[in-house]
């Protein structure tokens, strides 16, 4: 299955399982669901973007709407994340192209060209769960989650040799040492989220030179798994709890493809 055709059947399945309504003809907004789309509210935005460039869905939007936008003065509550998205395809295609969703993990044969796509989505799916992890935690301590902006690619970084659960880990106690020097007065507020950054990427350098045990964190329950994130762990690839502890890599979804196959 080439990359783009499994990206593509996988966003529309999260999307169907989280935002559907019961005629499939419907995307519900993001604002409304009852569980996120993806890990980061930019990934969710990403997933929409894409399936109405692949032309499989579009914004709902009417002459009425479009008036309302254009003179609201409460234009702050009008962003993305308020848009209903019209399915474009017809019932009958649509109902198919779920069920070919539904079926995806057992299409999926684990070829090395496969896994290594595979092994991209996890990727981005990675760095969406902690960078979301880094708006929540620094939010939570009174700081601007802005500065994720900053530790995108220190973060980025650290995921190639660690864990979500240890990434979240280093985040824990880069924000502790961050609070640390704010309290000592010795840089200014306006540099902290560059300290912030600069602890990730030094956390994370340490513990593989110094050979560090880390047993990583536990997922906060104010940020539930997303939908894609279920699909991907769950039914397409098996990861399971892996998805979390374990570094992305095409050994460990060999493994788990492996094994569940060997168990059915």
């Amino acid at each position: 299955m080439h990359f783009q055709d499994l990206t593509a059947n996988l966003y529309f399945a999260a999307a169907v399982r989280v935002a559907a309504d019961s005629s499939l003809t419907r995307l519900y907004p993001l604002d409304t669901l009852k569980e996120p789309l993806a890990p980061h509210h930019s990934f969710s935005q990403r997933i929409l973007l894409a399936l109405h460039a692949l032309g499989v869905i579009e914004p709902e939007l009417s002459r009425s709407n479009a008036e309302d936008w254009l003179c609201a003065r409460d234009w702050i509550d009008l962003g993305f994340e308020t848009l209903a998205w019209r399915i474009r395809w017809t019932p009958s295609d649509c109902r198919d192209r779920r069920h070919v969703a539904e079926e995806l993990p057992a299409a999926i044969e684990p070829t090395q060209n496969t896994v290594e796509s595979l092994v991209l989505i996890w990727e981005d799916l990675a760095l969406a769960e902690v960078a979301q992890y880094v708006n929540w935690a620094l939010a939570k301590s009174g700081y601007n989650p802005n500065w994720v902006i900053h530790a995108i690619d220190p973060l980025r970084e650290a995921l190639r040799g660690f864990s979500i659960s240890q990434v979240m880990y280093f985040i824990h106690i880069a924000l502790r040492s961050v609070t640390s020097t704010h309290q000592q007065g010795g840089v200014a507020s306006d540099r902290l989220g560059y300290v912030f950054a600069d602890a990730i990427a030094s956390f994370s350098r340490r513990a593989i030179v110094e050979r560090w045990t880390v047993r990583g964190m536990s997922r906060p329950v104010d940020l539930p798994l997303s939908a894609i994130a279920s699909l991907f762990s769950e039914d397409v690839t098996r990861l399971c709890d892996e998805y979390l502890t374990s570094p992305p890599s095409v050994g460990a979804l060999i493994n788990a493809m492996t094994r569940a196959r060997s168990i059915h």
